[in-house]
């Protein structure tokens, strides 16, 4: 953004601090802008830390597993070691590590007007939240886990592709993404 600033004025960093300063840019990080205050913050998400797609609570509330209503937007990076938190005009965000084999599986691209942005699917959401909890074997532990803990949606998670799961779990290479797998297998 400053690049095509400079052409316009003699000290273009200080017209861009102005822009931010009277709202007409949002700064999303260093050097990142966004054009349109208006911008719903799932939108820019993927931008303010590469690469990611949303993922975790985020994804699983807009998959209507779980019942909550989340503020943070929540998505999957790889590679950082370390969870990232942005805070910014358009809302709060937070990038979670995964293993760099399960990055690029069940990623979907949902559309808002003329834009769209990478979210997990379903099942990958679903991989990436047990993935970060601790491991369990067990069928009742997992269903406790599941549904008590987190308060995931019975029914919605027995919909889950038995198979998919299991193909998961062995890129993130988790104990409970396998129970999960068999769990599922013995209930559908």
């Amino acid at each position: 953004m400053i690049d095509s600033l400079s052409d316009s004025y003699s000290s273009p960093a200080c017209k861009l601090g102005r822009m931010v300063e009277n709202g007409e840019v949002v700064r999303l990080r260093r050097d990142l802008y966004e054009t349109d205050p208006e911008t719903p913050p799932y939108l820019v998400a993927s931008h303010i830390c590469e690469p990611s797609y949303i993922s975790f609570e985020y994804a699983l509330m807009r998959h209507s597993i779980i019942p909550e209503r989340v503020v943070w937007i929540t998505s999957a990076t790889y590679g950082k070691r370390k969870t990232k938190r942005y805070s910014n005009a358009l809302g709060n965000f937070v990038y979670y590590d995964i293993p760099e084999n399960a990055f690029p599986v069940g990623i979907e691209y949902w559309g808002d007007g003329d834009r769209s942005y990478p979210i997990a699917s379903a099942a990958k959401a679903v991989c990436d939240k047990l993935s970060k909890m601790p491991p369990t074997r067990s069928y009742t532990g997992l269903e406790a886990l599941m549904f008590e803990d987190l308060r995931f949606d019975e029914d919605a998670i027995l919909e889950l592709d038995a198979r998919t799961i299991l193909d998961y779990a062995s890129l993130y290479h988790c104990t409970t993404l396998r129970t999960l797998g068999h769990y599922l297998q013995e209930h559908s």
